[in-house]
């Protein structure tokens, strides 16, 4: 029997390597104005730092009753797992009508929600919240355009 977990792992570790490659090509720039290579160098270190360790514990470990059962949830969290796949198609079909900011909100609310958050007052500071500091992130500091949606001046 084919074990998935070791193979899986490599592919990610590869295509880190590769990503990590491929962004040394682009301009870093500096601490005060990061260049376009920064994003993409910093994925590439984490996908790498991430997949090789699990490789490497891949290889030793043995088939484990976890790898046996059923590789896709069922019942409830089949359902939630559906969900927030329809949840992130629908934020990519209206991203560029509604805008960045609405459309972050109401994917983080409708994940914070699908993931066990009750309290929508927390839903909806969190939701905020984050996509306030996604947008500065993005926008501000790294001055990558976002669509604004209905809020286009």
């Amino acid at each position: 029997m084919i074990r998935a977990l070791p193979i899986v792992s490599f592919c990610f570790l590869v295509l880190g390597g590769v990503y990590l490659a491929g962004s040394l090509e682009l301009p870093m720039g500096s601490a005060a104005r990061p260049g376009a290579g920064l994003y993409p160098f910093l994925v590439g270190i984490t996908l790498v730092a991430l997949s090789a360790p699990l490789f490497i514990r891949s290889l030793k470990l043995k088939e484990t009753q976890q790898e046996r059962a059923e590789p896709f949830p069922r019942g409830k969290d089949r359902q939630r797992v559906m969900a927030v796949a329809a949840t992130l198609f629908f934020f990519v079909v209206l991203l560029k009508p509604l805008g960045y900011i609405i459309c972050s909100i109401a994917l983080m609310g409708a994940i914070l929600r699908l993931l066990g958050l009750r309290s929508w007052g927390k839903v909806v500071l969190t939701s905020i919240f984050t996509t306030a500091i996604s947008y500065y992130l993005f926008f501000s500091i790294l001055g990558v355009p976002l669509p604004p949606g209905i809020f286009s001046f």
